[in-house]
């Protein structure tokens, strides 16, 4: 789960007691509050020992603003294997002058890639400033931080120079195998308050100032995330992006997840042909109007399943900007839905299963539950509020491992055990031991995916980089992403594989039930 999605997880899942009191203690202080309005924004298979699987899937019914903080990475680092770098410290060969950049000379010839990456470095390619932020040497690249001060251990969140050192050890290794088109790549960190948007903007600013060549992770608030990409700067981010924005912003928003399309797609389609809608009476739809375009594709997806509109039956909770929908409108989804015969539930309004699933045990109500992975079913495990009785083998539907920490017997791939070993030698949690692991895991995948791609483009220009992740093929990375395969660069995305998970009740946690990723429909 990334920064971003453990704060939105807290704001739909903690203690209600504490989010009311940090937000009556923020909103003085703070311009703006983005609380509920943001997404989470060849078949790979991961290697993986289970005991059993869900059957196989069937056909079936410009202005100018003050300068944002840029982060100085505030440990040294050592590039692995090699005692004594200078990496990372102020004063050595590896530091550029630059406010917060930080090059890592990585001089070693040692192997010890995290992953196989398609292409190699047969061809430097041409020299010289190719695009900004491109020298003969060097790409300096835009990592964004989230950092909420103190208030970060509230939610379990890593210390922003946790983060950083991640970032570090991950494109230290890059470096060490040769960067990317011989350069070596540079690190410069913005902060991102996801609740202040005025100070996310100026962040953005300040990374279109900067001319970095792109930025990994995007920005939290709905007003500020397709920033970076208004900028030209290709943005990959770690959550789920919104189809339209994907396609308007084409392209410079790239994600290793799914976009929201091909998301709702799987989820419709993979339950469906895993039998869940089986004597189903009525589907219930449980839905927001932040993002409309997830209300049109799920409904366009169930038509194309075969349920008509006669059998859906939909409840909106709006978009208020409150920090979760209230128990008042729990409670009256599921009395409308009991009301309307009901049997199934799905859902896009995100953090909505968790109080809904509790009103419906209350009122002794049953339905049938199925969810997609967009960071809300890792929310309903890591958050303190648990589902209610009725949600117990309840089916998912993911593009990225979700599960896979708390499946027994699981076995991660080569690329995580790398990541494993790099964040151990950073004195960090490995990516699958901990939640705060699974933020350092995300910074070995973008780190692959940025030397995968910069290798296999045409050229180092930033308008490249979906062309060159199609070209890299299938690229193993580290948990918690999936095997990426970009099988179409006009929506240079993620997601072309899925499988499944179910809920189990004695763990509270989700267990994976597919042996391996299965392709499109």
């Amino acid at each position: 789960m990334t920064p971003f999605l453990a704060f939105r997880m807290w704001l739909r899942s903690g203690p209600r007691t504490e989010r009311i009191g940090l937000f009556a203690v923020l909103v003085p202080v703070l311009a703006l509050l983005a609380w509920a309005t943001v997404p989470d924004g060849g078949t790979g298979a991961t290697s993986q020992s289970l005991a059993s699987t869900d059957a196989a899937a069937t056909p079936g019914a410009g202005a100018t603003q003050a300068p944002a903080v840029v982060r100085v990475p505030r440990t040294p680092g050592s590039l692995p294997g090699q005692p004594g770098s200078s990496l990372g410290n102020p004063t050595g060969p590896g530091r550029q002058s630059g406010k917060g950049t930080t090059t890592a000379p990585g001089t070693s010839s040692a192997p010890g890639a995290f992953g196989t990456v398609p292409g190699g470095n047969s061809s430097c390619g041409r020299t010289g400033a190719t695009d900004q932020g491109i020298t003969a040497t060097t790409i300096t690249v835009g990592i964004v931080v989230v950092d909420l001060g103190a208030a970060s251990s509230t939610i379990s969140l890593p210390s922003a120079a946790d983060q950083e050192k991640a970032y570090n050890a991950a494109f230290n290794d890059l470096n060490a195998r040769g960067g990317v088109r011989c350069r070596k790549v540079v690190l410069k960190y913005y902060s991102d308050n996801p609740l202040d948007s005025s100070a996310e903007h100026k962040s953005c600013l300040q990374m279109a100032q900067d001319k970095v060549f792109a930025v990994f992770n995007n920005l939290f608030s709905s007003t500020e995330q397709t920033c970076i990409a208004k900028n030209h700067i290709p943005n990959v981010w770690y959550t789920p992006p919104h189809t339209p924005d994907v396609k308007k912003y084409a392209p410079y928003i790239l994600s290793w997840q799914a976009d929201y399309d091909k998301l709702i797609h799987h989820y419709i389609n993979g339950a469906n042909g895993l039998g869940f809608f089986k004597g189903m009476k009525k589907v219930g739809v449980l839905e927001g109007s932040c993002y409309p375009d997830e209300n049109t594709a799920i409904i366009k997806e169930l038509h194309a399943v075969g349920i008509p509109d006669s059998k859906i039956k939909t409840y909106n909770f709006g978009c208020t900007g409150a920090p979760v929908e209230t128990p008042d409108q729990d409670q009256s989804a599921v009395l409308q839905f009991k009301a309307a015969g009901v049997t199934h539930v799905v859902n896009v309004s995100y953090g909505a299963v968790t109080g809904f699933s509790g009103a419906a045990s209350q009122q002794n109500y049953d339905p049938e539950f199925a969810m997609m992975e967009d960071g809300a079913a890792t929310a309903i495990q890591s958050g303190t509020t648990k589902p209610g009785k009725s949600f117990d083998n309840a089916l998912l539907v993911t593009t990225i491992q979700t599960g896979a920490r708390t499946t027994p017997g699981y076995r991660f791939s080569a690329a995580t055990a790398r990541c494993a070993q790099l964040m151990t030698k950073a004195g960090l949690s490995t990516p699958q031991g901990s939640d705060n692991g699974q933020f350092f895991g995300i910074a070995c995948v973008n780190a692959l995916l940025f030397q995968a791609a910069g290798n296999a483009a045409p050229d180092l220009v930033r308008t490249q980089l979906p062309s060159g992740l199609q070209r890299a093929g299938s690229i193993e990375v580290s948990y918690p992403a999936a095997t990426v395969n970009l099988l179409d660069p006009r929506i240079p995305t993620a997601g072309a594989t899925w499988r499944t998970g179910r809920w189990a009740s004695s763990c509270q946690c989700w267990h994976v039930t597919g042996t391996s990723f299965r392709g499109d429909f």
